[in-house]
């Protein structure tokens, strides 16, 4: 029966579903691999490396205060006005299912991201370089958050009638920004890199079983 399911699957699902599950599993994957070794058995080795490298040869006065920007835009004041800006704007054009699909997305990732955090309680890098964070630092609540909201906008554009071109071009400038956000907390120093890219693991993660349940029980398109 498994065998039958998946060979039935293969053959209804697009190209696309099959390459964003595959990127899922991976993500699980990556995610499991940095919780048992990293987190729990705490080696954190490739971590002060990634650290060392960075003070080495990334950091700079004149970056630095980029790096600060960027953050910015997946803090707790941004999404505080941000998520709601684009809910009542999405309500206002009478898309509403485009508004329960930021609404779950939005509450549901900030719930898993506390959950996560809560459980793991992994305590934050030492010597930050420009502020203190005082919350836990796995996974990281930029990185997770940004790629859901920015994956968000990103599945909205293309779901658009846009000219493929433009799809493309916009999607790849949200999904580069988030992942530059994710970037810009190892760079700062308030997150360990495992806490990013594991944080973009458990965003890939969220967005996808939400596109994929609005897709087969409530399309947004």
């Amino acid at each position: 029966m498994p065998i039958q399911f998946l060979k039935n699957f293969y053959r209804e699902s697009s190209v696309k579903l099959l390459l964003s599950l595959f990127f899922l599993i991976l993500a699980l994957f990556v995610f499991a691999v940095i919780t048992d070794e990293i987190i729990l058995e705490k080696e954190e080795n490739i971590d002060l490396y990634v650290f060392h490298f960075f003070q080495k040869y990334l950091i700079k006065d004149s970056l630095t205060s980029s790096m600060y920007a960027i953050t910015q835009l997946s803090s707790a004041p941004f999404v505080k006005v941000a998520y709601p800006f684009l809910l009542v704007v999405l309500l206002l054009f009478k898309m509403y299912r485009k508004a329960i699909f930021i609404f779950a997305a939005g509450v549901g990732g900030l719930l898993l991201i506390y959950g996560m955090k809560m459980f793991f309680a992994r305590p934050r890098p030492p010597y930050p370089l420009l502020y203190k964070e005082e919350s836990f630092s796995f996974p990281s609540g930029h990185a997770t958050f940004g790629f859901i909201f920015y994956g968000t906008l990103a599945y909205f554009i293309w779901l658009t009638n846009l000219p493929k071109m433009w799809k493309y071009i916009a999607m790849t400038f949200l999904i580069a920004l988030s992942l530059t956000i994710g970037f810009s907390r190892v760079y700062l120093r308030v997150h360990y890199p495992s806490d990013v890219l594991g944080g973009f693991c458990l965003g890939y993660f969220w967005l996808f079983l939400m596109i994929f349940a609005f897709r087969k029980w409530y399309p947004v398109n």
